[in-house]
């Protein structure tokens, strides 16, 4: 099967580990012949910046084709528009499946006549990343105009569209309340880790050399927990829980952010059993994951979060609304009182618990394999089969 990805919006930089990288990637690995059609736009030490446009195929066979957005004279129409010039690279493809990254842009217009005159017979699916968490949304009068504006893209579009895919079941309600999109159309794909990235072979190896080398008995029990720490991810108190409790060992990972590091290292100070290591290397996350018996996030969302579920170990993380994905089968638990004492009384119900080893079991099973991205990429395609 021919398929196309088309991310009209986000930068892409080549082999990362998002979403655009690991579809197209395991796609590829179930034998189809792929191609991504994505921005000349990259990250670069912080930010985001102009590359070439292009015509390549990456080691892992994908085809990748960077286009520049047309440009309008309002930057504004610009962004709201986001349009490529795709259909040329849709006839010469042909594609049977395209998934269209994202419900902003007119490019999908394209790809909507691409089915009608050309290959009625292709399946187009969208995806969504937004929510009234992480979206721009503030209810002006110049965001009703933009709602409405996309509204109307979706309209035009979603007769011709199978299905649209919230990465989180909360997305997938932005998307039905935001966007518009009706419920019978909507659905999740979650996020999740590349298999190929996590050693579950050496995972014993893995564990004696991280606990070495941070000084982690055999028998503690350790907590890992990171990412970027500021006030919303309530890392600080995850560590005035820990700190101090007998056998457990609490490992931070990540920047501190500049209004929090004195309190922070006078935590780290404080007590013995906290240790920072600093920022990780995306792949070396989940050596941590394999090492630890918990691993915890009472603040808000990262695709960690599905990370550490793919590394299968035990995870508590704060309970939001629609976000119970996490939990499949008993792998997770909820937070509802992220409060240092709070944390403090979660964790220790559990520490080599009977509701721990509930959950230990639950982790290590087949229950935790959809969060790997063979699993997810094989439910992208469900609407080609049915």
């Amino acid at each position: 099967m021919k398929i196309v990805h088309i991310a009209p919006i986000s930068p892409y930089n080549d082999y990362w580990g998002y979403q655009d990288n690991l579809l197209p990637k395991y796609h590829k690995k179930l034998g189809h012949d792929v191609t991504v059609i994505i921005t000349n736009q990259m990250h670069r030490d912080g930010r985001i910046v102009t590359t070439d446009c292009g015509d390549y195929v990456l080691n892992d066979g994908v085809r990748v084709i960077r286009m520049a957005v047309k440009k309008y004279k309002h930057r504004v129409l610009t962004t709201m528009n986001s349009r490529f010039h795709v259909m040329p690279y849709l006839n010469e493809i042909k594609p049977d499946f395209v998934f269209y990254h994202g419900l902003v842009g007119t490019t999908i217009y394209e790809v909507m006549e691409y089915k009608k005159k050309v290959n009625p017979d292709c399946v187009i699916v969208q995806d969504s990343h937004l929510d009234y968490y992480n979206s721009l949304y503030n209810g002006s009068v110049r965001q009703k105009l933009i709602r409405s504006f996309y509204r109307m893209v979706n309209r035009r579009s979603i007769p011709y569209v199978s299905r649209v895919y919230g990465v989180t079941p909360w997305r997938r309600q932005y998307a039905e309340d935001y966007f518009g999109i009706p419920s019978d159309k909507t659905d999740v794909l979650i996020m999740g880790a590349d298999d190929e990235k996590i050693d579950f072979a050496g995972r014993d190896a893995i564990r004696r050399k991280i606990r070495e080398e941070n000084g982690v008995g055999e028998d503690d029990f350790l907590i890992v927990t990171g990412g970027k720490i500021d006030k919303t991810k309530h890392i600080d108190d995850l560590m005035r829980a820990c700190g101090g409790m007998d056998r457990v060992k609490l490992l931070v990972f990540g920047n501190v952010s500049d209004d929090m590091k004195e309190a922070f290292e006078k935590l780290l100070s404080d007590h013995p059993n906290l240790i920072h290591i600093g920022w990780l290397d995306a792949d070396r996350v989940y050596d941590y994951f394999l090492s630890a018996e918990l691993v915890c996030f009472p603040g808000t969302h990262s695709v960690m979060w599905e990370q550490a579920c793919a590394c299968k170990v035990p995870c508590l993380f704060a309970r939001w609304d629609g976000m119970e994905h996490v939990d499949n089968g008993g792998n997770s638990g909820f937070i509802d009182d992220p409060s240092p004492e709070g944390l403090r009384e979660k964790i220790s119900e559990l520490i080599f618990g009977e509701k721990y080893m509930e959950m230990k079991a639950a982790a290590q099973s087949e229950k935790t394999d959809i969060y790997l991205y063979s699993k997810i990429a094989e439910k992208s395609l469900e609407c080609v089969y049915k």
